[in-house]
Formats: C-alpha cells, structure tokens, sequence
C-alpha cells in the first residue's frame, strides 16, 4: 500500500479544505473549502501528477486544471455527478452551485497569479436553505439531488428541471450534517444532530425508520455527519454513534433495520464514511467458491483513517498522525483502486491497496486474504446478487480501542449469509411506524373552517406527527409508489383523530383584502375617539389544550401547551385581595410540567410551532414564549387592538385584530425591515439601507428618494447568474460605492426562503434587463465607474446569451460612436461622448466584443463580432 501527501495540492498554502471528490472517469479530482478573505473556493485537479510521478515532474502536465471562487461563503461540500458531466458545490452562502465544463479554454484568474487549464461555467444555482449547507448527494442515476443544512431540512431537487424541488424533508431537530442514498434509488439517509438518523422513502417522501438508540449519548461535536451506504445495499453505515462510552460507527441492516453491529476503535468522535463502490470478490482457497465483500473507509476526529472489509472482524489497516486536524470527506475512486482523503488542513491522501493478511479457518489451516482484488474488465462492478461472506465484528461488550479487540472464533472457510436482497423486485416500502393521521388545525389554534384560508399554496402538502413534510408539486410519477397506510389503536382514539380535520384536497380560499362589514337597516353609533370593532374578539374557555407540532414521542403521547384562565391557587381564584387575577400557561408531557408562565390578563387565543408559542391576551397584548425553556423571546407587544384571530405557520405569526388590521411577524428572526444603516458616499450623498433589502440615496434636485436596489422577493424570480453581486472586498468600498452598499443587504446576501417563481420565461427575461438597467442608473447616479463597467458587462453578457442582437447593437453603437469621430475629446458635432464614468467607449467595445467568443453562441453572432471588430479598426486607424 502507498500512501502519497502532495504538498503542491492546498488552497492558498493554509485555507482549510473541508470536501473531495474523485471525478467518475479518474482523470481529475475536486476540492472544496476556503478561499482569500474567507469567501468559498473549488478547485478541479489533475489526478496524474498524484498517480505518477513522471507526470508530476513533467512542466508541460497541469497539476491544477480550474479555480472557481464565485460562493461568498466557505464550500462544505463538492460531490461529482455519477454521469461524471455536472460537479455540485455548496457552502455557507446558503447556496448549491452546479458546474458544468465549457467547451472554451481556460485564462487567469482574476486577482491571482493561476492559470486555468479548463473553463467551467455555472449551470444553475440553487437556492432554498435558510442556512449553512453541509452536505450533497447525487442520486443512482442522476436523477435527484440531496442536500443537507443547519436549518434542519433535506431538500430534493429535480436535476431535470433545475430549480425545481421535489420535496423538502421536514423532521429532524437539529442541524442536519450528512445525507447518503441507497444504490437503487428507493431510500435517503440523513444524519442530524438531533442524535438521530432518519431513513426516507423515495416513492412518498415520507420517514421509513427514525434510528435513535445508538446515538442517544452523542453530542454535536463534529463539524459534519456523512453516512454511507454499502454499493450492494445491504448495510448503511452512519458517522458519529456510541456505543459503551466509546465512538462507533454503527452498522444498520437493510433487512429490518438491526442496530446489533458496529465498526470500533477509533478514539474520538466519526466525521466521515464512504463505501468503495464496487463489490468486491475472492475465491475460497478450500472450496474454490467465489465470496463477494465490501470496503469502506472511515474517518475520524482523531486525526486517523481505518480501511474495512465486511469479511473480516479487524480494520484491514488504521493510518494515524497524518494530518493535521480532523478528517472530513473521503473519496474512491470509480475502480476502487484509490482513495483521497481531506483533513481540515490542505494535506490530501491516496492510497492503492496491495497488502494481504493471513487468519486462520475453523480447521486449524491458514487463509492468505489479498488487500486488494483488481476488479475485472475495467473495474466492472460485481453481480450484487451472489453470496458474500458478511461478518461485522460486534462490540456489545468490547472496549473502543483497536489493538486491545477480541477476536470471537474463527474464519470460517465458506460462511454464506443471507443472499442480497433483490432490488429489482419487491422491496419492503411499508409505512413508517406508528404513523398518524395529520395534525387538525384546531390544535394550532385556528378555528375550524379558517384553515383553508391560512395553509395556502401547499397543494396536498401533508404534516405528519413522525416528520413534517412540504410537498412540493412535481410532474414526476413514481412506478413504485404504494397508497400510505395508517394504523390505529384499538380502543378510544386520540383526540387530535376526532377533531375535525378539513378534507385534505381542499382549494385554499383566500381571506378578502379588506373586511367588509354587512349593512344594516338601523344606524350604528360611535364614539368619537374609540376603535371600531368591526371583527370579534377571539375566546377561550376556561382552559385550552393545544398540541405541540413536531415533537412526537414513541413513548407516549405528545407534549401539551396547556392554558388555564382564572386559574385557582389554593382554594381561591387568583390572588385575591383585590389584586389582579393570574392566568397560567404550562408545558406538560405525560403529566410532567416542563415550564410555567402566569399572566395578568385573560387569554383570548394561542397558538403554538416547533419553537414558540404565541398568546394574546385581553389587554391587547401579544406574548411569546420559547416552547422548550418557556423564557420570553421578545417583551409583550401592544396590538393595535384586541386580537380577533390567531394563525401561525412555521416561523411566521399573523394577528388580526378586532379593528380589521395584519400585522405579520417572523417570530424566529425577527422583524424584517425598518432602517439598517444609514451612510454617505465619498462623493457626500446619504444612502439609506433598509433591512428588507432596499438601498434608498437622497436626491437634492429632485426632492425625492431614489432607489437604488430592489428587495430580495423581486430579485429572487430574475435569473440569477446575471444578478449576482461581484465580490467587495472592504479595501474596494471606496471604489465600488453601489457594491459595497448593496452588499450590506439582506437582498444580496443569498436568499433565505424556498422560491418556486411561476413566471414565464419571457417575463423573467424583461424583469432581469430591467434590474440590470437599474444598477446601470444606480452606479451613474452614485458616480461609480467600477460598478458601471460590471453591471455594462453583465448587460453584454445578457443579451449575448439570450440572443438579443438588435439590442446588442443599440449598445455597440453608442460605444462606437460616428464613423468618421475624429480625434475629439469631449463632444462630436452629433452629439456624441467619446467617454462615459471616465471609461473611453472604444476600449470599452473592445473588451465587450471579446464576450461574444466567449459564448457558447458565438457562431450565431460571427457576422455581428466581425462587423463591429472591421469598424472599430477602421475608426482606429482614422483617429490616427
């Protein structure tokens, strides 16, 4: 076995790399991680200068074929596509970008002094989580891609249809680090910090298996989570699982889901697991019967990687103090035959396996077993569907330390477990345990017959006790989709199955614009001076049970929001003596009482989600409580008046009062608007940033307010590669004015919702020339020549891709100017400028007339690029 370090593979000597991936071909492979001043950084390597050492030698090979640092935030993630023609790329930017390779050569980097040997451009980016994205998985096939993020959530998307999602799977607690599919397609894995695994089914999105028990004493000391799946698909290996008090990394068993066997030995917490992917295959040196096995690859918090056959009960091999810092990915090559590794720190591994070991059958006779089987005709992947030798070693009652491990019996000399099971056939799809019908809406406090207008624009969506759902309409049909099952108890059913629940297929109805108040043939007096309550004030009873969403419990029922007005202390309502009268408020599973609130005044409504509960009292006064801890989120509002009716969905919480006024809140981040910042140019013109995302500048000759970006829901439908800022780095905020301001935003900053624009095409394509020519007033306005000349070269680049040559040549013209311009400096007889934001408009034209080979369309504009090259020489020439 060799075990190579090159040192030339790092991101600018020490930024940390926290992903890699081998290519599926094996000619290259890419890495992820830091960039300069913390952005994110992907570079696509050459494999043969690491393979062979004639080629690392060789000037003429290119160790480093592209660099992209277009993610604002640090990469967590690059996973090649199984088609080996897409790379994906994720990161703290709350973003997915897919890469694809251009058919145009490579040129510097900008700002560096690299050289890129290949060109690969952006195909899409996705957008969808609301935090940092840790981990993606491509699906068999191509057909799906996972994605994992601190917002708690999975999200799939249709690779057919970028950006479509397919689902978004709701349902773990904590941030979720590590997402694996099986090898046919029909379950995703997702590992959390919630100390859980949780096992989706492919045919309805909905939870097969939630795994907890080896993860109950595991705590979220681990940068990611990155279970893998074994290529026959018998066995699903998770990363951080404890078992005695030491790390594991536990074994979950396809048929059944058994938890009984687990890989031991490393001394600190698993960051990573990854399968070879091919089966690999030895003949019994007594029978001379083919036995098939599988390897993987495990990486630890300790600095150490262990290599594993399920054939046998050791690690094949354990390499220790090669690195640096923790181990975070790993990667095989298509063939097996290589494996990279990625520490924390740049300091990359590969390792051809060419060891034997020897052990001992039941017989007394010895067996030389070879490390390493070459797959036959070009690393073809083995029948799944033999027999192979699986003997995990157990560690029920084994210390966490490898060379102290005992060796229960023997190897027998052809031990045959169960066959494989048979993926082409009838696999088990049986609905998750315990399943329940979904949550009425009388539990989150909404009356009945309100629902419809409040859950809008889910279409089917479905929320399930075990793993909240959002379905997402997809076209897609699934062969192997069975109806969803749900069993019932015998005896009385639960309260929230005999609520009534609004029929699931239900057109939402939207609540009118404006209340209307029906007429009445008597005249109504009022007051002057007092509200008008045109609504009701909403009621409770005496007391009110609400059910807490998304915290079911297999040991009982789930926890209770439990309010009591007038509640009795003692043998007396309240406190008595004149004082006010309390009103409690408690948390309670099981007749155990997490917390307890008291209030002053009555509650008139509540309502209650995963992380707050929201109450409005008589008094006009709303209050939130965080739903685990029962401490206040934010002091009581003053409504505007008293509350009529109560909605909540997810993070947001919508009041209506009696006077017939919204206010809608996002209880979790809190208000998203009002001023941000306030700032004066260098040219003394005072910018008003506000928190939704809009940039407003003063102008004096006008009198008004002009606007100089526009919020993040109107920039989320434009296409994005032509919307994106360019990096602005705080040594540029002088000469980038418009960037510098726009990138303060929260409009800039990467979208923080799930957007599915229903536009069409052609209106997408207006609203972006429209944002473009915005930026373009903007940065003339604020005088910012840099940010003219970016967002004018974006504007090129639009209308180059799109095709618009008459609106190509509108610009060219202007640049160009007269045929005949002499050598005028300031103004033609025509009227026209040589320059623009001190920028010469023929040098301009040059440089814009380069984008058009650039593009992938170039033989549709040829004519057009050499029309304005001839004039542009001409006119050269003239001026000479």
């Amino acid at each position: 076995m060799k075990l190579l370090k090159p040192p030339w593979i790092n991101h600018d000597g020490d930024k940390a790399i926290f992903s890699v991936d081998l290519h599926p071909d094996g000619s290259r492979f890419a890495t992820g991680g830091q960039g300069q001043d913390s952005s994110g950084r992907v570079v696509v390597w050459n494999l043969k200068p690491v393979a062979l050492e004639k080629y690392e030698e060789d000037e003429k090979v290119p160790k480093l074929l592209c660099m992209l640092d277009q993610h604002l935030g640090c990469v967590n993630c690059v996973r090649w596509s199984q088609s080996g023609r897409f790379l994906a790329s994720a990161g703290d930017d709350k973003v997915i970008i897919i890469w694809q390779q251009s058919s145009y050569g490579g040129g510097a980097v900008f700002g560096s002094n690299v050289v890129n040997v290949e060109s690969w451009r952006s195909v899409t980016t996705l957008r969808g989580h609301n935090g940092d994205i840790l981990d993606v998985a491509w699906s068999p096939g191509d057909v799906w891609l996972a994605s994992a993020s601190v917002d708690n959530n999975v999200i799939v998307w249709n690779t057919a249809k970028w950006p479509e999602q397919v689902q978004i799977l709701r349902g773990h607690t904590g941030l979720v680090k590590g997402v694996t599919w099986d090898p046919v397609g029909r379950y995703l894995a997702s590992q959390a910090d919630d100390k859980s695994l949780r096992i989706w089914r492919t045919t309805d999105w909905t939870t097969e298996e939630k795994i907890i028990d080896p993860f109950s004493e595991c705590g979220g000391t681990t940068t990611v989570l990155r279970p893998s799946w074994s290529p026959d698909g018998q066995y699903l290996v998770s990363a951080h699982a404890m078992n005695n008090g030491g790390p594991t990394a536990q074994i979950v068993e396809r048929d059944g889901w058994n938890t009984d066997k687990d890989f031991v030995g490393h001394r600190k917490p698993i960051t990573c697991v990854r399968f070879n992917p091919n089966i690999l295959e030895k003949a019994d040196p007594k029978t001379g019967k083919s036995v098939q096995y599988c390897c993987v690859a495990i990486g630890s918090r300790d600095r150490s990687i262990s290599i594993w056959f399920t054939s046998l009960k050791r690690p094949l091999v354990v390499i220790h103090d090669i690195f640096d810092d923790s181990v975070l990915d790993l990667s095989w090559s298509s063939c097996g035959n290589e494996q990279s590794r990625r520490p924390a720190p740049p300091t990359p591994q590969r390792a051809p396996i060419n060891k034997q070991i020897e052990t001992r059958t039941a017989d007394g006779k010895r067996r030389i077993t070879p490390m390493f089987i070459p797959p036959a005709e070009g690393c073809r992947t083995e029948n799944p569907n033999k027999s192979y030798e699986a003997s995990f070693s157990s560690s029920q009652q084994e210390k966490s330390k490898i060379v102290v491990e005992k060796v229960d019996g023997v190897v027998e000399p052809n031990v045959t477990s169960r066959p494989p099971l048979a993926f082409n056939s009838n696999t088990n799809t049986s609905p998750s345990k315990g399943a329940s019908a979904p949550l009425p809406a009388e539990f989150n406090g909404v009356p009945a017959g309100l629902p419809a207008r409040f859950e809008k624009s889910t279409n089917g969506s479905e929320k399930q006790m075990d793993g909240q759902i959002t379905t997402i309409s997809s076209k897609r049909k699934h062969e192997d989709a069975q109806p969803i099952m749900v069993k019932r108890k015998r005896g009385r059913p639960p309260l929230y199955e005999r609520a009534a629940a609004p029929p699931p297929n239900r057109v939402p109805t939207p609540p009118p614009a404006q209340p209307v108040v029906s007429s009445r043939p008597q005249a109504v007096s009022h007051t002057q001076g007092e509200p008008l309550n045109v609504l009701p004030e909403a009621s409770l009873s005496k007391s009110a049970r609400v059910q807490i969403p998304g915290e079911n419990s297999t040991d009982g029922p789930p926890p209770l929001l439990i309010v009591e007005n007038d509640y009795r202390i003692g043998n007396r309502v309240g406190m008595g003596g004149g004082t006010p009268s309390l009103h409690r408020v408690s948390r309670t599973q099981l007749n155990v009482v997490s917390w307890v609130a008291y209030l002053t005044s009555q509650v008139t409504a509540v309502v209650a989600t995963t992380d707050a509960a929201a109450l409005t009292c008589h008094d006009k006064s709303l209050h939130i409580f965080d739903i685990k801890t029962g401490e206040m989120m934010l002091p009581p509002v003053q409504l505007q008046g008293k509350a009529s009716q109560l909605f909540v969905h997810e993070n947001c919480l919508m009041v209506i009062t009696t006077e017939a006024t919204l206010t809608i809140w996002d209880i979790i981040e809190g208000r998203n608007g009002g001023v941000k910042a306030v700032q004066l140019t260098a040219e003394g013109t005072p910018v008003v940033l506000l928190a939704s995302g809009e940039a407003f500048t003063r102008c004096h000759d006008l009198e008004a307010w002009l606007l100089l970006g526009d919020s993040a829901s109107v920039r989320r439908v434009l296409q994005p590669e032509y919307t994106m800022l360019p990096p602005c780095h705080q040594s540029e905020y002088k000469a980038r004015p418009l960037a510098s301001l726009l990138h303060q935003t929260a409009a800039y900053s990467g979208s923080s919702r799930v957007t599915r624009p229903l536009i069409p095409d052609d209106a997408k394509q207006n609203l972006t020339e429209v944002f473009i020519n915005r930026m373009l007033t903007s940065a003339q306005y604020l005088r910012a020549a840099q940010d003219y000349k970016f967002w004018l070269k974006r504007k090129i680049q639009f209308f180059i891709k799109e095709g618009l040559e008459k609106k190509l040549r509108d610009v060219f013209d202007d640049l160009l100017g007269p045929r005949h311009s002499g050598s005028m400096d300031n103004q033609d007889q025509n009227g026209w400028m040589p320059k623009i934001m001190d920028f010469d408009k023929k040098s301009l034209l040059e440089e814009f007339l380069r984008e058009i080979l650039l593009a992938e369309n170039s033989l549709q504009l040829q004519r057009l690029y050499s029309e304005y090259k001839e004039q542009l020489e001409g006119n050269l020439i003239d001026t000479i």
